[in-house]
């Protein structure tokens, strides 16, 4: 089971397409000329090298790949004379490097942007519920007033020809108070005069509110045009099957094919990542040409797709910063600037709080340290050191021995057949009668003397039999008070370990309780309700574009279909929570989602059964 304090890693979309994609490229058969059939050729050192590197079974990482097809574009050593049948090898070899790489790419642009866009709509998020609530305009505007502040100072500083470090403070006292108009970015859509306008005559909530509004709109159109990138990448992903990649009518695939393959691909991410791509006039490899320049061109090569890993994947992401740090949610100190203000004093009273009842204080640590001390050894470890004791070898009862109890019933037994031999003049038989009379619990012949004896009390108390029959009655309430004894001592003995457990349970609960409670900590803030509101609208929005969806899936928008990747991807991140033993059953009920063999009235089932097996809220995966 996963630890508490590691993070649990669950598989993305892009890795396990990758998987399955690599796998499928393993097993394709690739041709090998006929002409070179019996001749044995092996490619360069260089290029076994790379394809070593690329067939191992965790794909490489962005670093590791920028190398190793940095290595493919040095050129090889000059004089070395290489036959027809290894420059075959080798361009086998190149085929399948390139094919595994560019997948690899894909992989990590499909990654690149389900992240971004997961990152888009978790800001679009919080800005919809600062404008939902009762009080966020407002708290935004006092929280970013000093930013606004500060930039309105800079701009109109930086705004004068003379401005320079030396005449700061003659600047500083000819400053304005910054105007209305200053304080807030002008509005999305909108043009300046018609901006300046609106801003003239409206409040500084209103303002706000409505840039609030403009930044939520501008994070929805990115999330939209980075989902329509994903829905394009999903939909002409790799396809490395033998009846998508073969032009032959054999049933085998040649490195041709493969690179037919890897170009398209390389299209389509040139296409996702806005790279020019000018047609070029011949496919060459680039380990003929090692002087072709690094620009961008149609055909895939080791070259090219070092551009995409250096510079245009580095671009995206460049770019989707930007989104964030412009129309994003406030950064951490912006938000909490103003709770900070409270900090010193709050510090100053609590350390003077402290100072003047230090003894107190002292005090209330010793009495923590014993009831922690008293809760652990009298709760905790006592009543498992008596569990143990019983399963060893049987706890404590009530000391009651057999032996007294058989000794005072026999002892009762003798009182009574003396008084019938003394009082009723018994003898023989009729004393063994009585005997077993008294073993029975029949104590008639006692009471009848007893009777008798009571009607002259003082008389019989001393000359006659009262006195012995007390007696004899006390003999028998305390046999009868040994034999009770005795029984309870089993049942005792018999239920010890049933009361060993109910006495450890109370300090099992306070433990459960407080582990759960640290468990909650050091997960962070993913746990408790805002957890299960993520669940709630992550399922929401896939039912959503089920719904909306055209019946036929081909028919869906890459929008719609990036819209989707995202959503169970972030289903997928939040399943990270989930315990190891229930997580690989949720993650089957979203593969079966993100499936694009499934039509849409499958995946609205599938979804139910979602609901069904795991809760409206979550709860029934355990999280």
């Amino acid at each position: 089971m996963t630890s508490i304090f590691v993070a649990a890693t669950v598989p993305s979309y892009a890795e396990e397409q990758l998987r399955v994609h690599l796998g499928s490229l393993a097993t394709l058969p690739v041709a090998v000329p006929a002409a070179f059939a019996g001749e044995p050729a092996h490619p360069s050192p260089q290029l076994s090298h790379a394809l070593g590197e690329l067939n191992t079974t965790k794909p490489p990482s962005s670093k590791k790949l920028a190398s190793i097809l940095n290595e493919l574009t040095h050129p090889l050593p000059a004089g070395e004379v290489r036959s027809a049948a290894t420059l075959e090898a080798d361009a086998a070899a190149e085929a399948e490097i390139i094919t595994r790489a560019v997948s690899v790419i894909w992989a990590q642009v499909m990654q690149a942007f389900v992240d971004g866009s997961l990152q888009l709509e978790e800001d679009r998020v919080w800005w919809d519920m600062s404008l939902n609530s009762r009080s966020g305009v407002l708290v935004y505007f006092v929280q970013s007033l000093p930013e606004r502040l500060w930039h309105a100072v800079k701009d109109s500083l930086q705004s004068k020809k003379s401005f320079s470090v030396t005449n700061v403070k003659a600047d500083w006292h000819n400053l304005r108070v910054p105007s209305l108009k200053s304080l807030f970015r002008p509005l999305h859509d909108a043009s300046a005069v018609l901006s300046s306008q609106l801003t003239s005559f409206q409040s500084p909530l209103e303002l706000t509110r409505r840039e609030m509004q403009g930044n939520k709109a501008a994070l929805g159109r990115a999330r939209d045009k980075s989902a329509s990138r994903i829905g394009q990448l999903a939909e002409q992903g790799p396809h490395w099957a033998l009846q998508a990649v073969s032009t032959s009518e054999t049933s085998t695939v040649t490195p041709a094919d493969l690179m037919a393959e890897a170009t398209r691909l390389y299209g389509v991410l040139c296409s996702v990542l806005d790279v020019p791509t000018p047609v070029a006039s011949q496919a060459t490899s680039s380990r003929r040409r090692p002087s072709a320049p690094p620009s961008p061109s149609a055909v895939a090569t080791p070259t090219t797709l070092l551009a995409l890993l250096n510079t245009y994947i580095p671009q995206s992401k460049q770019k989707l910063s930007s989104t964030l740090q412009i129309y994003g949610r406030p950064s951490v100190l912006t938000r909490l600037w103003f709770p900070f203000l409270f900090a010193p004093p709050a510090l100053y009273w609590a350390v003077s709080a402290v100072v003047r009842n230090k003894d107190w204080v002292k005090e209330q640590v010793v009495n923590a340290k014993e009831t922690i001390k008293g809760f652990v050894v009298q709760w905790i470890w006592e009543p498992i050191e008596s569990i143990a004791k019983t399963m060893r070898g049987g706890g404590e009862g009530l000391d009651v021995a057999p032996e007294t109890v058989k000794a005072d019933q026999e002892s009762l037994e003798r009182m009574v057949v003396d008084l019938g031999r003394d009082y009723y003049h018994l003898s023989g038989p009729q004393l063994e009668t009585l005997k077993t009379q008294v073993k029975k619990g029949d104590m008639e012949s006692v009471l009848k003397v007893y009777e008798q004896e009571l009607q002259h009390p003082l008389r019989n108390a001393l000359t006659g039999q009262l006195i012995r029959t007390l007696l004899i009655q006390v003999q028998k309430t305390k046999t009868d008070l040994s034999r009770a004894l005795l029984q309870l001592d089993h049942l005792l003995r018999s239920q010890q370990l049933t009361f060993a457990f109910v006495g450890v349970a109370p300090s099992v609960l306070v433990v459960w309780a407080l582990w759960g409670w640290l468990r909650g900590i050091m997960r962070g803030e993913n746990r408790g309700k805002g957890r299960r509101r993520r669940y709630f609208n992550g399922l929401r929005e896939v039912e959503r574009l089920l719904i909306e969806s055209p019946e036929d899936n081909s028919r869906m928008s890459d929008r719609d279909r990036g819209t989707l990747i995202v959503s169970v991807s972030g289903l997928r991140t939040w399943a990270a929570g989930i315990t190891s033993t229930r997580r690989e059953g949720f993650l089957d009920d979203l593969r079966m989602v993100e499936d694009p063999v499934l039509g849409r009235d499958d995946k609205l089932r599938v979804v139910e059964r979602i609901y069904r097996c795991w809760g409206v809220d979550g709860r029934g995966t355990g999280a």
